[in-house]
């Protein structure tokens, strides 16, 4: 008998020790993986990774404030930008499963300023990007406003709540817009009689024990132990100042340890329900019967065989990534406070690591051997926004990548059948489809058209017609139009002044986001009376000419 305890006590012994060396291996390899971003005396990360509820590693590296040389440490706070939405949406389906809304229901019972929207919006649609709300960046941005200005949830709210247009026809597609979630928190607030930043700490925060996170919703309130945001130009950082308090789409500031306790939330509940989190994991559709990765606040995909649940986010210089692999129990949070930082790199590295023995190793495949006249086909230019173009060229045996009117190109690595690497970013790639091609860029999807484009030189174009005052109510914003050196160029009290490139009939582009295409109209006369202006995310918005 003794014999036999002995026995045992050595086999626990062995395993133990197994699982302890196990775990020390894994610690070096992924404080090796954080090693291959990060140098000494610059901004840095937070990153934690969580199995069964235990915290089985965790690390800070670099500084939250450059000026005083502040290190990042468990209490330091990140912006972490758009993982604020799964907050939002848990937040409106809590009201729902009070039953006091339902996402069904048309955004117009509760926003009823909305109500010369040209088609039914429901929250839903907000829920899952299909809404075809303009977005607020771009609306933002025709205004003069930029991260710069003091702007409240008041004022970004009353902004949308004018529009009277989308961008498409609710349901029908697919298009991320933090306009939606603004509006969401809108909902909460006057569902619930209090403010949305007091719903979420009472409702989430408190029961959580999320004691280092808040809603930023006063602008110049103080925050204990931030993180500063910063870019890097010329080899040397600069500070990106955040002035907006806006909620719901992102104004989330938290500590790694806090996301960690939310993360936690979705696989041992202490606040929500079955019901909650089971909408918040279940892909959309759109109108045809199309699915779509996102669900609600959050996006679905597999990586090495394991279903995944994420979400990043990013704002000014911050950026942050949340990944849950539900069937492990593993959660990884990672922030940063760099603008070049890509923390996708970092958490999907981190399955690698922590889940080797049950990711499935992609085979290496064989990849196509295209020549100069395979490419051929891929060939053109391809509009993947309103003014956005991008141009393939087949050049021997490589296809090329440039933006539409520039000469540099970027050659594109062969990945798969009819699928290139984009290497001027990590995790992106475009695949070309029958019409166009469908832009992987991180973990963001852009549809693009080929287009034939014969764009008029100015020398053809009555520039003098085009000149003259156009405003807009719904941005209640106004833009000159003006000649210099025969050129029509737009300007504004608050935007530099944007030179207009046509391409085709009335119409031209701009390098500027949220002003990519503007395309003048005419009355029944033929004489110019507006112009709609087209950004990456809202588009149409009419201006009307006033002289």
């Amino acid at each position: 008998m003794k014999t036999l305890f002995l026995s045992i006590f050595t086999l626990l012994s062995f395993s133990a020790f197994a699982q302890n060396r196990s775990q020390d291996i894994n610690t070096q390899k992924a404080n090796t993986l954080l090693n291959e971003y990060l140098i000494k005396n610059t901004p840095g990360i937070a990153v934690s990774v969580i199995k069964d509820g235990n915290v089985i590693f965790k690390n800070n590296r670099g500084y939250s404030n450059l000026e005083h040389m502040i290190p990042i440490t468990d209490s330091t706070k990140f912006v972490v930008g758009s993982i604020s939405k799964q907050f939002t949406a848990f937040s409106i389906l809590l009201l729902e499963d009070e039953g006091k809304l339902s996402i069904d229901e048309a955004i117009v019972k509760y926003l009823p300023e909305l109500n010369g929207l040209p088609h039914n919006v429901t929250i839903k649609h907000f829920l899952n990007h299909t809404s075809g709300f303009r977005d607020v960046t771009d609306l933002n941005s025709l205004k003069g406003r930029t991260d710069l200005d003091r702007t409240s949830q008041a004022q970004m709210v009353n902004l949308l709540l004018r529009q009277k247009g989308l961008n498409f026809i609710p349901g029908t597609r697919f298009q991320y817009c933090n306009s939606g979630y603004v509006l969401l928190a809108e909902i909460v607030a006057r569902v619930s009689g209090v403010t949305f930043a007091e719903f979420v700490h009472k409702r989430v925060f408190e029961p959580l024990t999320m004691k280092n996170s808040l809603f930023l919703d006063d602008p110049g309130l103080v925050i204990k132990n931030k993180a500063l945001s910063y870019v890097k130009r010329n080899n040397k950082y600069y500070y990106i100042p955040l002035n907006r308090s806006i909620v719901g789409s992102t104004g989330l500031y938290t500590t790694i340890s806090d996301l960690s306790l939310w993360a936690n939330n979705f696989d041992h509940i202490i606040i929500g329900s079955e019901s909650i989190f089971k909408k918040m994991e279940t892909k959309s559709h759109l109108n045809n019967g199309e699915i779509i990765p996102y669900a609600l606040g959050q996006e679905l995909k597999v990586y090495k065989g394991l279903d995944v649940i994420f979400h990043g986010g990013g704002d000014a210089g911050y950026r942050s990534y949340l990944l849950r692999v539900p069937e492990h129990k593993l959660n990884i949070a990672v922030s940063g406070n760099f603008e070049s930082f890509n923390p996708l790199n970092i958490s999907y590295g981190l399955i690698d690591i922590f889940l080797s023995d049950d990711i499935e190793n992609p085979i290496k495949k064989e990849l196509p051997n295209y020549t100069h006249k395979n490419l051929k086909k891929f060939e053109g230019d391809y509009q993947v926004f309103p003014g956005l173009y991008i141009t393939m060229i087949a050049h021997q045996d490589s296809l090329f990548f440039k933006s539409y009117g520039n000469d540099d190109k970027l050659k594109l690595p062969v990945f798969g059948e009819n699928e290139f690497e984009f290497p001027a970013r990590a995790h992106s790639r475009f695949k070309f489809t029958k019409n166009g091609l469908n832009w992987h860029f991180s973990d963001f999807h852009y549809p693009a058209k080929k287009v034939v484009l014969n764009p008029p030189i100015y020398a053809d174009i009555d520039l003098n017609e085009l000149t003259g005052i156009y405003r807009n109510s719904e941005v209640e914003t106004s833009y000159e139009f003006i000649i210099k050196d025969n050129m029509i160029i737009a300007t504004h009290n608050f935007n530099n002044d944007i030179e207009l490139k046509p391409i085709d009939k009335d119409s031209f582009i701009t390098d500027v986001p949220y002003m990519g295409r503007v395309e003048f109209t005419r009355n029944s006369k033929g004489d110019i009376d507006g112009c709609k202006i087209s950004g990456q995310n809202s588009y149409d918005v009419f201006f009307y000419k006033s002289e």
